[in-house]
């Protein structure tokens, strides 16, 4: 995914809140920064209650590449521009195992690339042929902080879990698959014919 590109900028001097992403892909901007999980509500709200105290003060290490491509047009029409933005978050996030029931760190590492259009029409009439890029509606007062902890909520496992758990919770009986199985209801017990044809003999 590699573009040319200007030197990586300071994140102190880049405003996560409101950046102007046209202009950034079109000057071909790079930052590289640290961003806090106190600054991500959704992803605390998602982090286990009983992470360790400094989960909060753990941070996502994310760059940005913005870029533009000139794409030839039809004879006497002017060639067409088109905005990308290259977009990598990596850390990781506490979460509790739902096969050992303890705390654990998810590893986060994520790597898209979006192309940049300005109105929602534009993003529904993309071209969705190439599954490596994503489309997004800038704006002159963009959020990347919102991009950046949407990216990593999409990096979350649904069913949360260590490669290989410390050890088994008590309540569980956990299968080959990794899932909890339920207990087998216990058989009903059938008479023994050879019962009933000893009870028929002593009445005779």
């Amino acid at each position: 995914m590699s573009q040319p590109t200007q030197p990586a900028a300071s994140a102190a001097a880049f405003d996560l809140h409101e950046t102007d992403l046209f202009a950034f892909c079109r000057k071909g901007g790079n930052v590289v920064g640290d961003l806090a999980v106190r600054d991500l509500p959704r992803i605390l709200a998602e982090t286990a209650a009983d992470a360790p105290a400094s989960a909060r003060d753990e941070t996502f290490r994310y760059t940005l590449t913005g870029f533009a491509k000139d794409e030839a047009a039809e004879p006497g029409m002017a060639a067409t521009q088109r905005l990308y933005v290259d977009v990598t978050v990596s850390g990781r996030v506490w979460l509790d195992c739902q096969r050992c029931l303890q705390v654990y760190a998810e590893p986060v590492a994520t790597d898209m690339r979006f192309e940049v259009v300005s109105t929602e029409e534009a993003a529904e009439e993309a071209s969705m042929d190439d599954d490596e890029v994503d489309v997004i509606v800038g704006s002159k007062k963009f959020s990347v902080l919102e991009l950046l902890e949407d990216e990593v909520l999409l990096a979350l496992p649904t069913a949360p879990k260590h490669v290989t758990c410390p050890t088994v919770h008590d309540s569980l009986v956990t299968g080959a698959d990794g899932e909890v199985e339920p207990e087998a209801p216990p058989e009903e017990k059938r008479p023994s014919p050879f019962a009933a044809l000893a009870g028929l003999k002593t009445k005779h």
